[in-house]
C-alpha cells in the first residue's frame, strides 16, 4: 500500500511538472513571436487600392490636367487620395504646353470630380517650359491657380540657375514669384548645367 501511494504521489508530481512545462514552453512561444513593429495607428478604411493610376479631366475633348501614379490609395470618407510617385500635368489652352509637378509621395484632394488640391513631397519637380523648379515641398490649389512651395527653391533654366527662398507659380497665366533671398547667376553661352 504504501508503494501504492508513493507510486501515485510520484505521478501527480510528474503531470503537475509536465503541465508547468507545457505552461512554460507555450509562454515562451509566443513572446519569441514576431510581432509587427512601430505604433499601432487606427487607420481609415481604404475604398480602393489601385497600382498605374491614372486620371484624366477633359473639357470639350481636351485634356484640363492629367494625374498619373505608381499607387493610389483611395479614402472615400475624406474624398481623398494618396498616390506614390504621382505626376500632376496642368494643360494650357493652346495644348501644346503644360506644367508637370512631380514628387515621392502625394495627396490629392477632391471635389467631386474636380481635383481641389495637391501636395507633393520629396524631391519635388516642377517643369514649366524651359524651367525646372525643385524643392523638398509643393502644393497646389485649384481656387487660386496657384503652386506654391514655402521652403528652399532652386531654378535651372536654359541660360540661369536661380535659388530661392519660396515661391509661387501663378499656372495659367505662368508667372512665378520668388519669395525671399533670390540669388540669380546667368549663363551667356545658354548651355544648361
Amino acid at each position: 500500500m504504501r508503494r501504492r501511494r508513493l507510486r501515485t504521489t510520484l505521478l501527480v508530481v510528474v503531470a503537475a511538472a509536465l503541465v508547468g512545462i507545457g505552461y512554460q514552453v507555450m509562454t515562451s512561444v509566443r513572446a519569441t513571436r514576431p510581432r509587427a513593429r512601430g505604433i499601432e495607428i487606427d487607420l481609415p478604411a481604404v475604398a480602393q487600392h489601385i497600382q498605374d493610376f491614372r486620371r484624366v479631366k477633359t473639357k470639350q475633348g481636351k485634356p484640363v490636367w492629367e494625374v498619373k501614379a505608381v499607387d493610389a490609395r483611395y479614402f472615400d470618407d475624406q474624398n481623398a487620395i494618396v498616390v506614390q510617385q504621382p505626376e500632376v500635368t496642368f494643360f494650357f489652352d493652346d495644348g501644346e504646353r503644360r506644367a508637370t509637378l512631380k514628387g515621392t509621395e502625394g495627396r490629392l484632394q477632391l471635389d467631386g470630380q474636380e481635383l481641389e488640391s495637391v501636395n507633393v513631397q520629396g524631391d519635388v519637380s516642377l517643369q514649366l517650359d524651359d524651367l525646372e523648379f525643385r524643392s523638398a515641398t509643393a502644393s497646389y490649389e485649384r481656387d487660386r491657380d496657384l503652386i506654391s512651395a514655402p521652403g528652399p527653391v532652386t531654378i535651372t533654366g536654359n541660360a540661369m540657375d536661380v535659388k530661392a527662398e519660396g515661391m509661387e507659380v501663378q499656372v495659367t497665366p505662368q508667372q512665378v514669384r520668388l519669395l525671399a533671398q533670390v540669388h540669380t547667376v546667368l549663363r551667356l553661352d545658354g548651355a544648361g548645367s
